[in-house]
């Protein structure tokens, strides 16, 4: 048995049903990168489904195990990568067709409520689109409509890396 192998044997023989959860629902994301049915390992991970509409990015995202705090509610560190994720698609699904992409300069978050659903929301828009800088904000609410964070955030645009190389 190999050094995997023997990991994924201790880790299963010890397992909670939480942890059996997470462990499929890695290998399941793992899978999704390998197949380019997803563009990050961490989209995949957070299982979060992109959509645009109009001048908008929504980006719905499952509470799982692996996004809580120690108090079992969604950590804000996630909320925030979430947010600044739906922001950023937002930005570079715009500017990619000039041959453009953005990155983050700045990003500002108020947490307002503790969710208490299984799902999250988050919802981004212009505030601003300038050539070389753009300020979003994004709004984070639960299905039944409660906000839970709301960020503003900027960005600025950069000729992107050579993939080719």
């Amino acid at each position: 048995m190999n050094e995997l192998q023997s990991l994924l044997h201790q880790v299963a023989e010890n397992a909670s049903e939480a942890d059996m959860t997470l462990l499929k629902d890695f290998l399941i994301s793992i899978q999704k990168k390998q197949q380019n049915t997803s563009t990050t390992y961490l989209n995949a991970v957070l299982q979060m489904d992109i959509q645009f509409e109009q001048d908008t990015c929504i980006v719905t995202f499952p509470i799982t195990p692996l996004s809580f705090n120690t108090f079992d509610k969604p950590h804000g560190g996630i909320i925030a990568t979430v947010m600044d994720n739906a922001m950023g698609y937002l930005v570079n699904k715009d500017l990619r067709t000039e041959g453009k992409g953005a990155v983050t300069t700045n990003m500002n978050i108020h947490y307002v409520k503790a969710a208490t659903q299984e799902s999250l929301i988050a919802t981004a828009s212009y505030l601003h689109k300038g050539r070389q800088t753009l300020v979003l904000e994004c709004s984070v609410t639960q299905p039944d409509g409660k906000r839970i964070a709301h960020a503003t955030g900027s960005f600025f645009v950069i000729n992107p890396p050579d993939s080719s190389k």
